[in-house]
């Protein structure tokens, strides 16, 4: 799967059904060329894009449950 079309993917978190944001980068693991992480943002407002901040989370690859057609559901999320 191409990393473009993951990242038009709604990433939701499994237990509370909340709405996390999508997919802006990930982190590859040198040693093995690997993604470790997935870093994930909510689409800014427009009071984010005056103020400047964005808040990103990190997401692990081993916490992903489901990749869906539209979805990708993971069981937690670190910030």
């Amino acid at each position: 799967m191409r990393f473009s079309i993951v990242q038009q993917k709604e990433m939701i978190e499994a237990g509370s059904g909340r709405f996390i944001g999508y997919i802006i980068d990930a982190e590859i693991n040198e040693q093995s060329g690997y993604i470790d992480y997935f870093f994930v943002s909510q689409p800014r407002k427009f009071y984010q894009l005056i103020q400047g901040e964005e808040s990103v989370k990190k997401v692990a690859i081993s916490d992903i449950l489901i990749i869906g057609k539209d979805v990708i559901i993971v069981k937690s999320v670190s910030t």
